[in-house]
């Protein structure tokens, strides 16, 4: 049995989640998804000017789990712009920063932005909830 995956601390969400060509409609092109985690560790390292082991512990990871996530990022987006792919951010296992210290976690849809709470500690997970606006279960992320 596989080990979850652990959630990745992230400062905040990105501003942008989609980049696409110019003149092109978004509907006309193939997409590679990044994660929100991938957009994270691409900023601590690329515009930030971190090293390594502080971006890693930003993140709350492993140096090595840093490096792997910064590689496939890094692949991702030079196989995005050679196919003329769009880039879609969405999705992963984050928490935000700010609400790290809460009691509670602030789960939404990313189809119908429903949003909803659930206390820490229960074991339930925000990718398998059911959203009433749009009954999805799993294009959901949890912002801790």
């Amino acid at each position: 049995m596989v080990r979850p995956h652990k959630e990745r601390r992230v400062e905040k969400l990105p501003l942008l989640t989609h980049y696409k060509l110019v003149g092109v409609p978004l509907h006309e092109v193939d997409e590679m998804i990044l994660s929100i985690e991938e957009m994270e560790a691409t900023r601590l390292a690329n515009i930030e000017h971190l090293d390594q082991a502080s971006s890693a512990a930003s993140m709350e990871i492993s140096r090595p789990t840093f490096h792997r996530i910064v590689n496939m990022t890094h692949q991702k987006i030079a196989t995005a712009l050679w196919h003329g792919q769009a880039l879609r951010v969405d999705g992963g296992r984050i928490r935000i920063a700010h609400q790290c210290q809460t009691d509670l976690r602030h789960c939404f849809c990313l189809t119908c932005i429903h949003k909803c709470t659930l206390p820490q500690g229960t074991g339930e997970c925000c990718h398998n909830l059911s959203y009433p606006a749009c009954q999805k279960s799993t294009a959901n992320r949890d912002t801790n």
